[in-house]
């Protein structure tokens, strides 16, 4: 997977919506990032497939995921959460940018299909709760899951999983607390005999949000659980 080279993805709709320059280098590009720097900041390189975290031999658990096994069936990220990428996480959440949604998603496609991973039955978005939404006006975990099914041509559903506590950010609390936090804040109506589902979100740091919607779909009836996330916290960069 290392060796391959990213696909020049086609324009979207939302490509107007573009100031038609790279982010990164200012070269002319219709996407958030030009083909240079999309391989440069977001590489193609050996991942740990259960977490994502940067490891050194494609398709080998990192030592953690050995020792802990995660509740998840597998993880597929585009890179790690570090500047400049995470900029763009940033803007998607608190400049209200959903169209970086969109094009993270359709990135998150185009590697999933690289990789040759299965297909799921539905996409997932990891949902925010009410007053979150309110603040944010969007769920850009949903931007993404959203575009990711359309590459992938499967089914995406935003209402049935759903965050039914309000609490501090994940990203405002000590790894050791995130567990607690997230504890019983999700919920889910619907019945998932067999299938398998493909949960979305923006960041991983400790995995604790996915850990707990994970838990629930499986109590759901779910067959499996992957995840795809659009960056990767680094060990070395948690808070």
């Amino acid at each position: 997977m290392s060796a391959l080279k990213h696909p020049i993805l086609p324009a979207p709709r939302w490509s107007a919506l573009w100031p038609g320059r790279c982010a990164h280098c200012d070269a002319r590009s219709n996407l958030p990032l030009c083909p240079d720097c999309l391989q440069r900041d977001l590489p193609l390189r050996p991942r740990c497939p259960s977490c994502g975290i940067a490891v050194q031999t494609e398709g080998t658990p990192c030592g953690h995921c050995l020792l802990h096994p995660p509740r998840w069936s597998g993880a597929l990220t585009l890179g790690d959460y570090h500047f400049p990428n995470d900029q763009f996480i940033l803007r998607m959440k608190f400049g209200a940018e959903p169209a970086l949604g969109h094009w993270f998603g359709a990135l998150l496609g185009q590697r999933w299909q690289q990789a040759g991973l299965p297909l799921p039955d539905i996409v997932l978005p990891v949902p925010l709760s009410r007053e979150r939404l309110r603040e944010r006006g969007f769920n850009p975990a949903w931007e993404m899951a959203r575009r990711l099914a359309n590459s992938l041509d499967r089914p995406a559903d935003p209402h049935c999983l759903q965050r039914v506590r309000h609490g501090t950010a994940q990203s405002h609390l000590p790894l050791d607390a995130r567990k607690r936090a997230v504890r019983g804040a999700y919920v889910c109506a619907s019945r998932w005999e067999g299938q398998s589902l493909l949960l979305v979100d923006d960041v991983m740091t400790s995995g604790a949000t996915l850990d707990e919607a994970t838990r629930v779909l499986l109590q759901q009836g779910a067959s499996s659980v992957s995840v795809a996330i659009a960056l990767r916290t680094p060990l070395d960069h948690a808070p």
